[in-house]
């Protein structure tokens, strides 16, 4: 069931990618993500080299099943944590954050790794594309991390009618519903990120797990403070803080003093924040990687059943004969 192109590429039972969350993510999770037949993406950002090492051959050990590593194209670090993932035999790269210059696709097609990026608009979309993309990943603005200024749901169709590859729907996805929404609109499959990390196996904090239950769809917010380039984030008394200060006409200095960590190092209400998308609202328990995947492959089942009773007439017939 749900079976399309991005199984058969990637070589997973359902057409669903983990996001990328850097700090939130070890092997153990990932490996849970593969196993629970959905492609589970090992971010690398907070990790150094020999760590992201150790991580690959823990998520192998772990599970028999696709997985991929994130690469983050920024700084003079990128093509060493390329050629280490060639090294460890890495065979699905994902990327992403803002619009990268540097030459990654080409980079990792030279070693035979299937390479997917996340791109915020279709004049991105074409440009991976003739570059050699294998997979399109269209991320929405109500994503969590790096975003630009689309949302979801007028750029993914906009992106599956301009490139030839196969695309991934991302930003705002959590249940069965978003799932079959995103087939709908012509998309092969859908990143999942923040749903993801209030599930068991998540090696966030309880603290921000706790956040994201009671967050609602209002309690996030942009901003450029962090990389330069438009992240969401939790809007929690820390980024408030922040932000009012800034409007207020706060120095350079004092705001500096203030900055929140995107980080996954704790005090969530006051010194940091975590990059997290508008379906928080959504989130209401913890529940396993496999419970979750399951739960949103059998409630699509149903949503497609009650979608084909309306276009047969026969759910109206079934409410008429009451």
């Amino acid at each position: 069931m749900f079976h399309t192109v991005i199984c058969d590429t990637l070589g997973i039972k359902y057409p669903i990618l983990q996001g990328a969350m850097s700090g939130v993510t070890d092997a153990r999770f990932v490996a849970a993500v593969s196993n629970a037949g959905c492609l589970g993406v090992l971010a690398t950002a907070y990790y150094r080299p020999e760590q992201i090492r150790d991580e690959i051959k823990r998520t192998r050990d772990l599970t028999d099943k696709p997985f991929a590593v994130n690469l983050v194209p920024m700084g003079p670090g990128f093509q060493k944590m390329a050629e280490l993932s060639v090294s460890e035999g890495v065979t699905i790269a994902t990327t992403g954050r803002g619009d990268p210059r540097t030459p990654v696709v080409k980079l990792l097609k030279e070693h035979g790794i299937t390479v997917i990026p996340v791109v915020p608009t279709a004049r991105h979309a074409l440009r991976l594309e003739e570059e050699g993309a294998d997979v399109i990943v269209a991320s929405g603005c109500e994503a969590g991390g790096h975003v630009g200024k689309v949302s979801t749901l007028p750029l993914v169709p906009q992106v599956v009618d301009a490139v030839k590859l196969p695309v991934v729907a991302a930003g705002g996805f959590a249940d069965a519903r978003g799932f079959v929404a995103a087939l709908a609109m012509g998309a092969a499959g859908v990143q999942i990120g923040t749903r993801f990390i209030a599930t068991d196996e998540s090696t966030a904090p309880p603290e921000l797990k706790e956040l994201i239950l009671n967050s609602s769809e209002e309690q996030t917010t942009v901003s450029t403070i962090f990389t330069g380039k438009p992240v969401r984030v939790i809007l929690n008394e820390a980024m408030r803080e922040y932000m009012e200060a800034e409007a207020g006409g706060a120095s350079e200095e004092e705001l500096r003093a203030m900055k929140p960590r995107n980080s996954v190092d704790g005090g969530y209400r006051q010194g940091s924040t975590m990059a997290a998308v508008q379906v928080c609202g959504m989130i209401n328990d913890i529940v396993s990687v496999k419970e979750l995947v399951d739960g949103i492959i059998a409630g699509a089942g149903e949503i497609c059943s009650k979608i084909h009773s309306l276009s047969t007439g026969s759910a109206v017939r079934a409410d008429s004969s009451r």
